[in-house]
C-alpha cells in the first residue's frame, strides 16, 4: 500500500482469483477450471478478498477507492465487502451463473440489510468493521 500511495491512483481491485487452483466436480468427475490450472474465485476466495479489502482500506490514502472482488453473490456479501472498506464491488462467478438479473437481486438484498440496520447510505457503514478486544 505504501507504494500505491506514491502514485495518483483512483482505485485498486482487491482481489482477483488465486492462480493454479484445482477444483474437482465429483458428480461429473470434471476438473475445473481450465484443466486444473486456472484461477479459483467465488466462494473459495471470499475470506482472502475481505482480508485484503480491509488491509488496503487501513493503509491506502482515503482518496484511493477499493473495488471488493471475490465471492460476491448476495447482498450480504456486498455488505461485508463494503463494511471492510470497499467503495464498490465486482461480481464475476455469480454473474456467469445467474446472468444480469443478479444485480437487481444483490441491490435489493443490500438495501434490505441497510434498512434493517438503519443505514441510509453506503458511507454510513463503509470501513466501519469493529474489532473485539480480547
Amino acid at each position: 500500500a505504501a507504494v500505491f500511495n506514491q502514485f495518483p491512483l483512483v482505485f485498486v481491485n482487491c482481489v482477483n482469483s488465486i492462480g493454479n487452483g484445482l477444483y474437482i466436480e465429483d458428480e461429473s468427475v470434471v476438473i475445473k477450471p481450465k484443466n486444473g490450472f486456472g484461477g479459483i474465485g467465488g466462494d473459495y476466495i471470499k475470506p482472502t478478498a475481505l482480508a485484503n479489502v480491509h488491509a488496503f482500506y487501513q493503509r491506502l490514502k482515503p482518496e484511493i477507492q477499493i473495488i471488493g472482488t471475490g465471492g460476491v453473490k448476495s447482498g450480504r456479501d456486498a455488505f461485508e465487502h463494503i463494511l471492510c472498506g470497499a467503495s464498490m464491488v465486482q461480481v464475476g462467478t455469480a454473474l456467469q451463473k445467474e446472468g444480469v438479473a443478479i444485480f437487481d437481486r444483490i441491490t435489493k438484498e443490500l438495501k434490505e440489510i441497510m434498512a434493517k440496520k438503519g443505514y441510509e447510505t453506503l458511507e454510513d457503514f463503509r470501513g466501519k468493521l469493529h474489532y473485539i478486544d480480547r
